[in-house]
């Protein structure tokens, strides 16, 4: 071998080695392996062989939005849906989504409760005896899967060298070396519809829908290294794919799609509840017209309630109307929100009750007026007793001939309960046979209570029972606030 070869044979030796320990070099190691080590696949391995609890990103948004409709004092409503269908000509998507439908649903809470519909259930368990009292929806999701766009958007590079060390270099030896880097990626694009009908006129509920999308993203790298002498030699390939799975993206997809149909459907802020959302704008100029479309009396009784919500004192949300010093209480809100108008003012409040605090006073406001309820009914209870033994002393005293005696007694049960005509006749009748008017053959039976009590002859009527009530004014309710078919 001449110096010349030795030279060549020499540098390329020398390039080799650099080469070398620039690809073991972390840098450029990192550049090929794009920072992606086996953790990940360590991670997935630890929990093979067993079942692990399902966490997805929007667990905590459905809960929230079952906290905030709790706070908005929205009554409990019951939904069932459609079967949510794949429409796209895609056959690696799932055929229905229903399933997770109905697991998001369940997430919010008590206030919303999912109805099934399985008719082919129910009959096998009418046809075996059973006895099942179905509960009807008052609300219907219907939708369904409707766009999968595939490979939106592709991008690929790749890198190759290659080198060789022969004759033409002056080599006794054949050399062959090379490096190659690929990588792609793509994005895909589901799309999914979902709108609420109302069961019972089976009629879509105008703007009351979502339309919602998730971008897939698949990569591909890879890459090879490769070393010949003399036509032998070894190859290195490394290849890495990720995918996104087209069923977790579909399960976050229908979670948020449920929280905001439901949202729109309830009128509450539930962007609140998803970090990072934009306000609904087109929502905030509809409360806001339909609140200024409502008397003033009407727009009164939504500032109190949501005065109320808010734990602003000087406001009783029971009391029809408005007090003057309701009145100092709302102009003072408009001055501390700086609102120039009702309007303003109420979507302020709207937007901004606090959950924990509201629900607590209306916990509170309730066990109250259930308090107050049950001692209205005993009270009643108590009256109801003692207009029965009046009666019955007074029909006694009537059919011995003490009539002044009875008029009292007639004239006492009738204070107890002034809607029961009984006393009042006997007293007219009594009136009437001691002023000399009243016909003697005339036997008729006194007129005996309504309600039976130990002791009351067999042949007395019962007094009507007038049931406890509680003397609270009705008004809409905040379920989509200015609908008018729900009362509380």
């Amino acid at each position: 071998m001449n110096g010349k070869t030795i030279k060549k044979s020499k540098v390329f030796w020398a390039v080799g080695i650099v080469a070398t320990l620039l690809m073991c070099s972390c840098s450029v190691v990192d550049w090929f392996g794009s920072n992606i080590s086996d953790e990940e696949v360590k991670d997935m391995d630890k929990d093979l062989g067993k079942a692990i609890q399902k966490q997805t990103a929007y667990d905590d948004s459905l809960k929230r939005f079952g906290l905030m409709l709790e706070a908005y004092n929205i009554p409990q409503i019951r939904v069932q849906s459609k079967l949510i269908k794949n429409e796209t000509a895609e056959k690696d998507l799932p055929d229905s989504v229903s399933g997770m439908l109905s697991s998001s649903v369940n997430k919010i809470g008590n206030t919303v409760v999912y109805v099934p519909f399985d008719p082919n259930y129910v009959i096998s368990e009418t046809t075996t005896g059973g006895d099942i009292k179905r509960a009807l929806p008052k609300i219907v999701i219907a939708g369904g899967i409707t766009e999968f766009d595939k490979d939106l958007i592709e991008k690929k590079r790749e890198l190759k060298s290659k080198a060789n060390v022969g004759d033409n270099l002056g080599s006794n030896y054949q050399y062959d070396g090379g490096a190659g880097y690929k990588a792609s990626s793509g994005i895909s694009r589901m799309t999914l519809d979902l709108q609420l009908m109302e069961y019972q006129s089976q009629t879509y509920l105008s703007g009351v829908q979502t339309i919602n999308s998730i971008n897939l993203r698949k990569t591909e790298l890879g890459w090879s290294v490769g070393f010949f002498f003399e036509g032998n030699g070894f190859t290195f390939d490394y290849s890495l794919n990720k995918k996104q799975g087209k069923y977790q993206a579909l399960r976050l997809l229908v979670e948020l799609s449920v929280l905001e149909v439901l949202g729109k459907y309830f009128d509450v802020p539930y962007w609140q509840c998803v970090e990072g959302a934009p306000p609904d704008t087109r929502m905030l100029a509809r409360l806001k017209e339909e609140f200024e479309a409502l008397n003033q009396a009407q727009q009164y009784t939504y500032l109190k309630e949501f005065l109320f919500f808010h734990g602003t004192p000087g406001i009783d949300r029971s009391a029809a109307g408005i007090s003057d010093s309701e009145l100092a209480v709302i102009k003072e809100r408009m001055k501390y929100y700086n609102c120039p108008d009702y309007a303003s003012l109420f979507l302020k409040l709207w937007e901004t009750v606090p959950l924990a605090e509201s629900r607590k006073r209306i916990r509170h406001y309730q066990k109250d007026q259930n308090d107050a309820a049950q001692k209205v009914q005993e009270e009643t209870s108590k009256k109801i007793a003692q207009y029965n033994s009046l009666i019955e002393q007074a029909d006694n005293l009537y059919k011995q001939g003490g009539l002044p005696q009875a008029r009292e007694l007639y004239r006492q049960a009738s204070l107890l309960l002034p809607d029961q005509p009984d006393p009042k006749d006997m007293i007219n009748r009594i009136d009437a046979s001691l002023a000399g008017t009243h016909n003697q053959n005339q036997n008729a039976a006194p007129a005996a209570p309504r309600q039976e009590t130990a002791g009351a002859s067999p042949a007395q009527e019962p007094a009507p029972q007038k049931q406890a009530t509680v003397a609270v004014p009705k008004k809409e309710a905040p379920l989509n606030p200015f609908k008018k078919d729900t009362e509380w």
